[in-house]
Parts: structure tokens; C-alpha cells; sequence
């Protein structure tokens, strides 16, 4: 019982950081449009400049980095208690 337990908190934990992950992509990608002072779309789309869409793609890939390693980084939660810790709460 113990295994499905975590095996649900997974599932569970898995979802509300994609969630929040897919979120957050989306206010960066909405504050590096907010702050272009042109249309990236038609400068992409209409005027097919190529380095701008690697320049905007290399920047969605450096904050999905951070996204990322957000929220692989271990939470408290799920955090062993040290081995001091432990000891203190024995005696």
C-alpha cells in the first residue's frame, strides 16, 4: 500500500509541476514579446528572418532549463531528515 501511496503522490506532484512549468514558458515567452519593440510574428513568418528564431528559440530553451531545474532541485517534502536530526529525535 505504502508503494501506490507514492506511486499516486508521484503522479500527482509529476502534473502540478508540468502544469506549472507550462505556465511559466508562457509568461516568458509573453515577456519577451512584451518587450520587442516589433512583431516578432511578422518578422519571422512574413520576412522569414531566420536568427530571429534561433535567437527567441535559444531563449524558451534557456528558461525551460530553468523551469526544469526548478523543478528537478528536491523539495523538503520529499527531503530524507538528516541523520543529526534523527538522533536529537531520539533522545
Amino acid at each position: 500500500m505504502n508503494y501506490l501511496t507514492g506511486l499516486l503522490y508521484g503522479i500527482c506532484e509529476t502534473a502540478i509541476y508540468s502544469i506549472v512549468g507550462i505556465i511559466l514558458m508562457g509568461l516568458g515567452f509573453l515577456l519577451i514579446k512584451l518587450f520587442t519593440p516589433f512583431s516578432i510574428q511578422k518578422e519571422i513568418e512574413e520576412d522569414q528572418n531566420t536568427s530571429l528564431a534561433i535567437i527567441i528559440g535559444s531563449i524558451i530553451l534557456g528558461i525551460s532549463i530553468i523551469v526544469a531545474a526548478v523543478i528537478v532541485s528536491p523539495s523538503s517534502i520529499s527531503r530524507p531528515a538528516s541523520p543529526r536530526t534523527q538522533v536529537e529525535t531520539q533522545k
